[in-house]
């Protein structure tokens, strides 16, 4: 790897993060376009919650079976308070939605990596 390829150390994200990986239940299509509007005007309205978030497909294939969600929450009762303000979810549009914590560590839309070395976050590597 050249070294100007090399990503630059940044801070770490200040804020819990959560993912939220929901899959779409029967009959999602049709729901996913009349909530559409209220969808649309509840992410906008929290805009700043979510780090990144959108729809799911499969690879290659244009229909839609799911919407993720990068959000940030100061735990998990928040974020699923969060999302239960979204009409896709209290419509009951998913058939499931599993919550994760998850931790912004290294990319494009962080600016770089958190880490300055592997002997820096060797302890937590192991879970």
């Amino acid at each position: 790897m050249a070294a100007n390829d090399q990503p630059p150390t940044v801070e770490r994200y200040d804020s819990p993060l959560f993912l939220i990986v929901c899959r779409d239940g029967a009959g999602s299509a049709a729901a996913r376009a009349e909530k559409l509007d209220g969808h649309l005007q509840h992410v906008e309205v929290n805009w700043r919650r979510y780090v990144l978030a959108g729809p799911l497909r499969q690879p290659g294939s244009q229909p839609l079976i799911g919407s993720y969600f990068l959000v940030r929450a100061a735990d998990e009762t928040d974020a699923r308070a969060l999302m239960s303000g979204d009409p896709y979810v209290s419509s009951g549009m998913y058939a499931t939605m599993e919550v994760l914590e998850a931790t912004a560590s290294i990319g494009l839309f962080l600016g770089g990596k958190i880490w300055e070395s592997a002997d820096a976050i060797r302890d937590k590597a192991a879970g």
